[in-house]
């Protein structure tokens, strides 16, 4: 079973209890971090981002925008509304409307906007998190990719901010990064190309099932990442896998058209060994959904595979998917199904690739 992720959000120093202040006793954010995490949550801390509210220029633009993706990618959101602050009731708000669970603790009688945005409401911090350790959010794939693919849907032809790439990384624990360079809109030689549907999601999914690490299209490309080898998402690739902490690079991509198995895997690297070993393991996962075909993908993305295999020396495998196994809401079966074998091939490669460097 995966951990649940929390956002935590309210005021920065505030005592345990609501009512009486107790000065000796640790803020309210390190004693729900270190009981939700003993408890095996995960703990997202909004203010390990940068925030100075003296700047009113595009940085903080910037990082609220950061906010509120952190919060998309959690499952609850625990608010502190004693001298709460208009951020935490914004928040609050966004959380609730992206269907994310939340909780809240402050003082009675709640306001009908704080009543009809909670699911449950406490007034001592020590009762909140037990109703969170008790009552733990439950990770939902397809429910989740949903609603990921719907706030990354509307990025798809939206170009990034000033300040803001157009990629974003999701940092793990095995050595394995899962890339989805066509999760939204691109150009490529001039000529507009929709996102492959689906694949933002899954690859963020597996950052959550797998710990894999995962670097995707965040915003429309001007250039598509698979063929331009100039991009911020190919410099980033770079000073990911060259800080050492990759063994293998799974890409992600939109199956061909009619006439062409459902799924088609092509691994290349530096180690013919190592490429065989891989391809027939990942063939012999998929295969309780169909056959693999072997379609060449040179043409999607040749000069990004060679870039992976060749200077960065890294094996890459190229999955293209059809469609009907990106279609959460009327095929769940099939996406739910390719998730959990693509999450078992990653949780194997990577703990291989541990025990290796051990």
């Amino acid at each position: 079973m995966i951990a649940s992720s929390i956002y935590l959000t309210g005021s920065t120093i505030e005592p345990v209890n609501c009512v009486g202040e107790i000065p000796d006793e640790p803020d309210w954010r390190t004693l729900a971090m270190a009981r939700l995490q003993r408890y095996g949550l995960k703990v997202v801390n909004p203010l390990q981002i940068a925030w100075s509210g003296s700047q009113l220029d595009d940085s903080l633009e910037v990082t609220v925008r950061r906010a509120l993706d952190l919060i998309d990618q959690c499952d609850a959101l625990l608010a502190n509304l004693v001298n709460a602050n208009p951020g935490t009731a914004m928040e609050m708000f966004y959380a609730h409307r992206r269907g994310k669970m939340v909780t809240v603790v402050g003082q009675q009688p709640f306001s009908p906007w704080v009543l009809s945005h909670s699911q449950a409401r406490f007034q001592d911090i020590d009762r909140a998190l037990d109703y969170l350790i008790g009552e733990p959010p439950q990770f939902d794939a397809v429910s989740w990719a949903l609603q990921y693919e719907g706030f990354l849907s509307e990025r798809y032809e939206q170009l990034p901010h000033s300040g803001e790439p157009d990629y974003q990384f999701l940092g793990g624990e095995l050595p394995v990064l899962v890339i989805a360079p066509h999760a939204t809109a691109h150009f490529r030689e001039g000529d507009f190309h929709d996102p492959d549907a689906f694949t933002g999601s899954m690859a963020a999914a597996l950052h959550r099932l797998a710990r894999c690490h995962t670097l995707m299209s965040y915003y429309c490309c001007v250039a598509d990442p698979c063929l331009h080898l100039e991009t911020p998402m190919r410099r980033a690739l770079a000073d990911i896998a060259r800080a050492g902490q990759v063994g293998m690079v799974l890409i992600l991509l939109g199956g061909p058209g009619r006439g062409s198995p459902g799924l088609n895997a092509e691994v290349q690297g530096p180690d013919a060994a190592v490429c065989e070993d891989l391809s027939s393991r990942l063939r012999l996962k998929l295969a309780p959904l169909e056959p693999v075909g072997s379609e060449d993908s040179r043409r999607v993305a040749g000069p990004l595979c060679r870039f992976i295999a060749g200077e960065l020396g890294l094996p890459v495998v190229i999955l293209r998917m059809h469609r009907r196994y990106r279609m959460p809401r009327l095929q769940p079966g099939l996406f739910v199904k390719v998730l959990s074998l693509l999450k078992e091939f990653v949780e194997e490669t990577g703990l291989e690739y541990l025990r290796s460097a051990s």
